[in-house]
């Protein structure tokens, strides 16, 4: 498995970085699409403006969904760093 398929925890500012350059990667070349549900009300409107090594939001949340349908959520509680995850929705 490759990304975005993979899950991945993100437990230090180096893996939200990684993840995040890998969700911008994959929205400019079309294997992703950023969404926003209705039922996700802080999730970030465009995830391309989010700084790769920070200074980040105290929450990062975003919705994006593949070629074939399948839907993955970035979730990452950066303020008391607690990490979060890039995981299949």
């Amino acid at each position: 498995m490759t990304f975005p398929e993979v899950e991945r925890r993100i437990s230090s500012p180096e893996a939200l970085t990684a993840v995040l350059r890998d969700v911008k990667r994959c929205v400019a070349n079309g294997t992703l699409r950023q969404t926003k549900p209705a039922n996700a009300p802080l999730a970030i409107d465009d995830v391309t403006k989010v700084p790769d090594e920070g200074p980040w939001p105290d929450y990062v949340e975003a919705h994006f969904e593949d070629r074939n349908g399948q839907r993955y959520r970035l979730t990452v509680e950066t303020y008391h760093g607690t990490g979060g995850s890039w995981a299949k929705a």
